[in-house]
């Protein structure tokens, strides 16, 4: 009579053996499904966290954006480092949509600006951060045109060193650290090479003197780089002034800030015909209208070179952020030329020029009329000639940080761009 209860407690056991196996199994099966919707999610390119290798990637405000017209949105992220080792990344944007400006942020401090591009780009250089490490951004970004803006972050872990423009050039020329002439007093007749300098936005190098290696083949015209600029942007000046003449402003609308003048209209009609296929590669950048008065006849940079012979990188003027401008004389000093003397020999004289060519600098004047410094034909800077008057003019731009360029910059093997 026993045996069956003997029965009922064995069944009994096993069922309760049963339903505990069942659970765990529910668990384990939860677990896993929960690990593998994180794992899928981590490692989903369109997530909001990511790890690529040793970085831990958060956009925290979302990898796309969406921007409606004529508005700014701050979106903020973060890079962290989880190895014991330093690492290194860019920053950049993807499938951009639409017309529009970005500024990243770092630390309170805007370290890189430029305008959107609708081919995939680095925005930044090669960013390092130490083992542990969290680094975090804010990214404004600005839609500057009547439909939406539309676009994907992108942040790169970079294992390897991508050849950029300047990577190129430093190859190729090693810089120094002083010129062999003192600049701002002396003319550079000899070839000083390439010179680490500093400018608004960081570590500039830039060519001075007799420099036969400096040569670009671009939009099928021929520049001299003048310089890399902090941010990591080549900037180049054409070998030869523009077909036709222009002058900066006009008796009948005296505007001498170079955003109001008649020359701006000019070099932006000339860009149209000359540079619009190119416009991916030439990059949104600074440059200077430097026209700001002393209280008297004579202009500041007209101190600051003639009188102090002090030229200088930062912008001591007004910043302007355009595709295209022109050099100002602290740049035409700082290539090799003198205040106070002839210079035919320095890479931005060019024999074929026939007639003076502008910067961006203002030299004397009054409330109505403006004596622009020029180029003259010797080489030499001029201070009296006023800026109503047609002169030429030779256009400045700015490649972008990433394009890829081949050849070592002499004028038989200029630098071009390695898909052209």
């Amino acid at each position: 009579m026993k045996q069956p209860i003997l029965v009922k407690l064995k069944m009994k056991k096993i069922y309760k053996s049963s339903l505990t196996l069942i659970g765990l199994l529910f668990i384990i099966v939860t677990s896993l499904g929960l690990m593998y919707l994180f794992y899928d999610r981590v490692l989903d390119n369109d997530s909001d966290i990511e790890v690529n290798g040793a970085l831990s990637i958060n956009y925290i405000d979302g990898k796309k954006f969406n921007i409606e017209s004529n508005s700014t949105k701050n979106i903020e992220l973060s890079v962290s480092n989880a190895s014991s080792n330093v690492n290194y990344y860019n920053i950049g944007f993807m499938q951009v949509r639409g017309t529009g400006t970005y500024k990243i942020i770092f630390e309170d401090k805007v370290v890189m600006e430029g305008d959107l591009k609708t081919i995939d780009e680095i925005s930044t250089e090669y960013i390092s951060i130490d083992a542990g490490e969290t680094k975090d951004y804010v990214l404004e970004i600005t839609n500057t045109s009547t439909d939406n803006l539309k676009g994907v972050l992108n942040i790169r872990n970079q294992n390897g060193k991508i050849i950029t423009f300047s990577d190129t050039i430093l190859k190729n020329v090693t810089p120094s650290t002083d010129s062999l002439t003192k600049v701002g007093d002396e003319e550079a007749l000899e070839d000083e090479g390439l010179i680490k300098s500093s400018d608004d936005i960081g570590v500039t190098y830039y060519f001075r003197g007799n420099v036969q290696n400096n040569y670009v083949s671009f939009a099928n015209l021929l520049w001299r780089i003048v310089r890399i600029n902090g941010d990591g942007t080549i900037r180049l000046v054409l070998n030869e002034p523009t077909e036709t003449i222009s002058s900066y402003y006009t008796t009948d609308n005296p505007a001498f800030e170079f955003d109001k003048s008649n020359i701006k209209e000019f070099l932006e009609t000339w860009y149209q015909d000359k540079l619009s296929d190119y416009t991916n590669y030439i990059a949104n950048s600074k440059f200077c209208s430097d026209i700001n008065a002393d209280g008297s006849n004579t202009y500041l940079a007209y101190t600051r070179i003639m009188t102090n012979k002090i030229p200088t990188f930062n912008c001591l003027g007004t910043i302007i952020n355009n595709n295209i401008g022109l050099l100002t004389v602290d740049e035409v000093i700082l290539a090799g030329a003198s205040p106070s003397s002839n210079n035919q020999s320095f890479y931005l004289y060019n024999s074929s020029i026939e007639e003076p060519w502008y910067t961006m600098s203002g030299a004397k004047g009054s409330d109505s009329s403006l004596n622009m410094f020029m180029v003259g034909i010797n080489g030499n800077i001029l201070d009296n000639i006023s800026g109503n008057l047609y002169r030429n003019v030779r256009p400045v731009i700015n490649l972008i940080k990433n394009i890829e360029m081949t050849g070592t910059g002499t004028i038989s093997d200029p630098y071009r761009m390695i898909d052209n």
